[in-house]
């Protein structure tokens, strides 16, 4: 892979390795990545639990965008995963240690050539592409789960477990359900209908609301994560003139249709989200 160091050449890596060894300071830690959508174009966001230094890398054949993060470690197994684009095509994270210095590795494959931005924004850094966004997102370390870890065995039974006879198979504890991440939010004009399309990676739970002066139409999703902190999608319709998206908590988000007045609406639960329908007062 040809690569080009964007802040001169081989500076964070050769001052990683070169450099006097001292007693390091604890590294920060990305807490969780999020890959979704931002304006229809791919963005990734990094977490951290405090601000990341880090250094770009650009290379070519194929196209691709690395942040070496410094002193950093990540807070799930380090790996690879294969993606089947049109966008993004492979991402890989890695730890590099020296004398309990460490530089975590974050590379992105894109299937071709794209302009991009990496911004920082506190904790986070926003990595944005011009390139389709991956059709389900991706979440690496997010609560409750592990995408890039080896499923944990079962453990053998042991003489302090009380609750299982001799011979028979030990009680498996329960893994909590995987919190749904909410991939994107995208209007639709059908007719006199509006939808808001809620895309996610699984089914979701919610309970819903009206509100007036102004009018608005709120549904709480009781367990579900975004993949950034808030969202804001200006629609100008003559009946929805915006969506706004919110964690609520940190398991729970709050989506917000601001409308142009009182609108009968119902809501149409699938497999990966729900549908909002605007402009109808039932189902058809």
């Amino acid at each position: 892979m040809k690569g080009s160091w964007l802040l001169g050449p081989g500076l964070a890596l050769g001052a990683f390795l070169l450099a006097p060894v001292s007693a390091p300071a604890a590294p920060a830690i990305v807490t969780a990545i999020f890959a979704g959508t931002y304006e229809g174009r791919f963005q990734l966001e990094i977490r951290g639990s405090e601000p990341l230094d880090y250094v770009v890398i650009e290379g070519a054949d194929p196209f691709s965008v690395s942040l070496l993060l410094l002193n950093t470690t990540f807070a799930f197994p380090s790996g690879e995963s294969q993606l089947p684009g049109p966008g993004l095509t492979r991402i890989r994270t890695a730890v590099l240690e020296r004398e309990g210095s460490r530089l975590g590795r974050l590379d992105l494959t894109f299937a071709k050539s794209a302009p991009y931005r990496v911004i920082k924004d506190g904790t986070r850094i926003l990595v944005r592409v011009d390139a389709p966004p991956l059709p389900r997102g991706l979440v690496l370390g997010a609560p409750g789960r592990e995408p890039l870890a080896a499923p944990r065995p079962a453990q053998a039974p042991t003489p302090t477990d009380p609750g299982v006879p001799p011979g028979y198979p030990a009680r498996v504890p329960e893994t909590p359900a995987a919190v749904p991440l909410i991939i994107e939010l995208r209007p639709e004009i059908v007719g006199d209908d509006v939808r808001v399309i809620v895309q996610a990676d699984g089914p979701l739970a919610y309970k819903s609301f009206v509100m007036e002066k102004p009018s608005r139409v709120v549904v709480d999703f009781e367990r579900a994560q975004l993949t950034r902190a808030e969202d804001t999608i200006e629609v100008g319709n003559a009946i929805l003139t915006r969506i706004r998206a919110s964690q609520f908590s940190r398991t729970s988000v709050r989506v917000v249709l601001d409308l142009t007045g009182p609108r009968p609406f119902w809501i149409e639960a699938q497999a990966e989200g729900v549908v909002i329908h605007l402009g109808t007062a039932s189902r058809p």
